[in-house]
This record gives structure tokens, C-alpha cells and sequence, in this order.
């Protein structure tokens, strides 16, 4: 099989095509523009995709090709690249997805009438639609990539990612401290970050002093921010655990590449990959948040992490009452832009977590 991946707009939607199919692909060829902007976005999923097929000894070859795709002559030049690299027209695959519709329909028109295959994907149902000259047939994209992979896939470094081993190991204990104690652990994680030299044998919580000697915590300044934040994610994490979800990840920690020294990092609390569509759930334990900054902050990384996907973000104000029958239109104005920007910007859930969980259930649909 050749497939031929066209970049565009939205580069990541070329990657679950790639990834259903990568163990039938022979050779890949990855057609980009030319525009500096577009040189610069092809080149990370290039990058990506060669380190994903090293990883997994995938034997494929990659073949490159720029393209001016205002120029007839260059989009023709084009097909004489895809038919020089394909060895069988009829094993030949055209992902249209994400490439602008000239280039599209130039190639479609020249090779479809030879035996080639055009490929459409769906990622909101995440569906492909594969078109011969005759047919056209729909599938199910059964493949979906998980969380590092994706990363992986772009060009993502992940650095890290949180133990979840451990917090299924010790989810009795991390049960006690947000739904029967949580308000004494409030307590207990300010007085862990305010302190500099927290001392486990406060006689002040001795009950969560008990816990976290049983879970390995007793250095509570080694330990200060898995006490003040980590142990809600673990908390959030297993109150998921029964959602349809096909990769959860906690605590992940990446690096984007400027160039090959320079690099931006950033931490996700809480990642969920439904249907290749990337979600993420920030967990706040604190009110000390201005939320204008942090809905900013991650309007600016929804790219980072999924084009279509969907966030949440957790903290401890609490929710606003007539949000949704408010007049003001400067009243909530943090929750109204977190809203047009698919972030679900919500107040402490341990008051009602069930309820929380079905909302959360509902808007990423698990």
C-alpha cells in the first residue's frame, strides 16, 4: 500500500489515516506547501512520523514533496512524483482530508480514473470514506492512538507521565481524603505548601498524618506537590475510570521543540483519548488562580494538544448560580470565553462528584 498524505490546515488529521493503516503502508508520501508557516508545522509531523516508525520498526519509506499549490504546473509535477513512487496504481491511497481542494481535485481527477483510492476522514465521527472510480465505502476507524503516541506522532516530547499504578494501588486511602476528609485536607495542603519545613508529626491531622505515612509520604516538603495538587488528579483519575474512554494519562509533563535546543514545556494534569479526539481535565486545588489567566492560558494550548478536542478545567471557587439566565453580558466573563472555546470552566466538584462525573461523561462523550 502507498498512502499519500496531503497537509493543510489541520495537520494532526492526517494521523489517525496513518495510524489505521501503518501496518499495510509501504510507502508514505507526505505532500506540504510551501509557505514558511506550513514548511515549519510539516516538517514537526514529518519529524514525528519517522521517530513513530523507528519506535515500532514500521518499514516504511517516506518520500517528501513541497508544492506551490497555487501553481498548475507544480500540482501536476506532483502526480508525476505520486505515480513514481507508487508501484501499483491500485494499492495506491490519497488521503484528501486536510489538503486544499485544488490540489485535491487536480489529483483525484488524474488518478482516480487509473485504479487510485481517495481517502475522507471524519474525525468528528471518525469515520473514513475510501472512493474508487465505482465505489465508495465507509469504515469505522477502529485504530486509535494512544496518548504518548500522539504526542509522538506530532513531534511532542513527553517527558513524564504520573504513576497510575500507584494511585489505583492506594484509591481507599485517596477516597478517604476527598470524600470523608476532605475539608481537613484542605487544611492540611495549605499548611504543606504555606510551611517551609512542614513536619509530618503535627499533632494538628493526625488522621491524615496516618495516611500519608501509609502512602509513602511522610517527607511532606520531597513530597509538597503531590500533597497540594498530584493527589486530586489521582483522585479525578479514579472517578473516571469506569467512563468509555480507549487512553487516560495523568500528570504528563512534554516539550515542544523550537529548534533542535529550545524548547516550550508544559504540564497536563489529566489527558483522555476517546475516539482520536484528545481531551484534558486541569485540576486546581486551590483558589488562588486569577481564572481570566488560566482560561488564556489554555486557549493557547488546545493546539498543542487536539484541534477538535475538548477541556475542563477544575477548581475550588465556587460555581456561579444563575450563569446560564444571567443578563450582564460582563458578568462570568471568564466561564462565557472558556465556553466559546470548548473549555468547561467549573468549581470545586467534591460537593457533588457523581454529578460531576456525569457532566464530564456527557461533554466528552465517554
Amino acid at each position: 500500500m502507498t498512502l499519500v498524505s496531503i497537509l493543510g490546515d489541520f495537520h494532526s488529521s492526517i494521523l489517525p489515516v496513518y495510524y489505521q493503516f501503518r501496518n499495510n503502508i509501504k510507502n508514505h508520501i507526505i505532500i506540504y506547501d510551501d509557505f514558511k508557516c506550513d514548511v515549519k508545522e510539516a516538517k514537526n509531523i514529518i519529524k514525528g512520523i519517522k521517530n513513530f516508525n523507528k519506535k515500532y520498526n514500521l518499514d516504511i519509506k517516506t518520500h517528501i514533496h513541497c508544492i506551490d499549490e497555487d501553481s498548475y504546473e507544480a500540482i501536476n509535477k506532483t502526480i508525476e512524483f505520486i505515480e513514481s513512487n507508487s508501484k501499483k496504481i491500485s494499492k495506491l491511497y490519497i488521503n484528501t482530508t486536510d489538503g486544499l481542494s485544488n490540489i485535491n481535485t487536480l489529483i483525484g481527477l488524474k488518478l482516480l480514473p487509473l485504479g487510485a483510492n481517495l481517502i475522507s476522514y471524519d474525525r468528528f465521527d471518525n469515520e473514513v470514506n475510501i472512493i474508487s472510480s465505482k465505489t465508495m465505502k465507509t469504515y469505522k476507524v477502529d485504530q486509535i492512538i494512544p496518548i504518548q503516541d500522539h504526542f509522538l506522532l506530532r513531534n511532542i516530547v513527553v517527558d513524564s507521565v504520573s504513576d497510575k499504578k500507584y494511585a489505583k494501588k492506594f484509591k481507599n486511602e485517596i477516597f478517604d481524603l476527598f470524600e470523608k476528609r476532605h475539608k481537613e485536607f484542605k487544611i492540611f495542603a495549605n499548611y504543606v505548601q504555606e510551611s517551609n519545613n512542614p513536619n509530618i508529626e503535627n499533632k494538628d491531622f493526625k488522621s491524615i498524618n496516618k495516611i500519608m505515612k501509609k502512602m509513602g509520604l511522610e517527607n511532606l516538603k520531597t513530597n509538597q506537590s503531590l500533597i497540594t495538587g498530584g493527589l486530586f488528579e489521582y483522585y479525578i483519575y479514579l472517578k473516571l475510570l469506569d467512563l468509555d474512554y480507549d487512553d487516560i494519562e495523568i500528570g504528563v509533563s512534554v516539550k515542544k521543540y523550537i529548534d533542535e535546543i529550545n524548547f516550550i514545556p508544559n504540564e497536563f494534569d489529566i489527558l483522555i483519548m476517546k475516539e482520536n479526539h484528545l481531551h484534558m481535565i486541569e485540576c486546581k486545588f486551590t483558589k488562588n488562580i486569577k481564572l481570566e489567566n488560566i482560561v488564556y492560558k489554555y486557549m493557547g494550548l488546545k493546539s498543542l494538544l487536539d484541534d477538535d478536542g475538548k477541556m475542563c478545567i477544575l477548581t475550588s471557587h465556587k460555581n456561579p448560580i444563575n450563569l446560564e439566565t444571567n443578563k450582564n453580558p460582563m458578568d462570568y466573563q471568564p466561564y462565557k470565553r472558556a465556553s466559546a472555546n470548548k473549555i468547561l470552566l467549573k468549581g470545586n466538584p467534591l460537593n457533588n462528584i457523581d454529578k460531576f462525573i456525569l457532566e464530564i461523561r456527557d461533554y466528552f462523550q465517554l
